[in-house]
């Protein structure tokens, strides 16, 4: 099967249409289109081409450029022209315009971060720079850049740090600590990175007898239930504390 006709099978499949329906919208023949389709016309004409590619919301370059992988099918425009968007990232695009402004620009640093040459080692230690994300009551900035020196697996692995500015998580890791963050689900031993509601929080999640619950290390802090009405999402997994890391200044 070539590239081009695992695209179009693709594209059926994610719109939702079939063969007989190409074909009416387009006005491509049935019986040429299931030469296509099939692969059986192995150079077909621009012009049938062109009119399959509007029905199916892609550009014509998207089904003939063999360096572009079936999932990267969803199209925006830029000063370079179309730019081809994976689902993954159309997904990303969505959430950044869901958010105010103000969060957006946070989103925004967090790009300009991850996207800045990366500092590869401060004396022997390799060093990666990541951004952390400030939870509970502090005067500190809500996102800072931060060099963590790579002298674990712990801290090789991390995607991302919180710093813990409450009393949460004693004893297992004290207030003001640096807490590195791997992007995966925590397993059922490990805390994670949880937002609930509009609020980050740093828990367990228990899911016993159809009652999910948010606990907390410290006895200070009640378990929090988590109802059918209310948004949870988790950030992360936290697996372990950054030692020796530094605050960088944001580029």
């Amino acid at each position: 099967m070539s590239l081009m006709v695992e695209k179009l099978a693709y594209l059926k499949k994610l719109r939702h249409l079939t063969s007989e329906d190409i074909s009416r919208l387009s006005g491509v023949p049935l019986g040429t289109l299931n030469k296509i389709l099939s692969g059986q016309t192995k150079n077909p004409a621009v012009g049938p081409m062109d009119r399959i590619t509007r029905v199916l919301r892609v550009p014509i370059r998207y089904l003939l450029d063999d360096e572009v992988p079936p999932e990267c099918c969803v199209t925006a425009n830029s000063q370079d022209g179309v730019v081809l968007l994976s689902p993954e990232e159309l997904r990303l695009l969505l959430e950044l315009r869901r958010l105010e402004p103000r969060r957006r620009r946070t989103a925004g640093v967090m790009l300009t971060l991850m996207s800045a040459a990366s500092v590869k080692s401060i004396g022997t230690v390799s060093v990666k720079r990541t951004f952390c994300y400030s939870v509970g009551t502090s005067s500190a900035p809500p996102l800072r850049a931060i060099l963590i020196p790579e002298v674990d697996t712990a801290a090789q692995e991390a995607d991302f740090a919180v710093l813990l500015n409450d009393s949460s998580m004693e004893p297992v890791y004290p207030s003001g600590a640096v807490l590195l963050c791997a992007q995966r689900p925590p397993t059922p031993q490990e805390y994670g990175v949880y937002i609930l509601n509009q609020e980050v929080l740093l828990r367990r999640l228990c899911r016993r007898r159809g009652v999910t619950k948010l606990l907390a290390p410290s006895l200070a802090y009640p378990d929090l239930q988590v109802g059918e009405e209310d948004y949870l999402d988790c950030m992360g997994a936290i697996t372990g504390q950054a030692r020796g890391c530094r605050w960088e200044q944001t580029p």
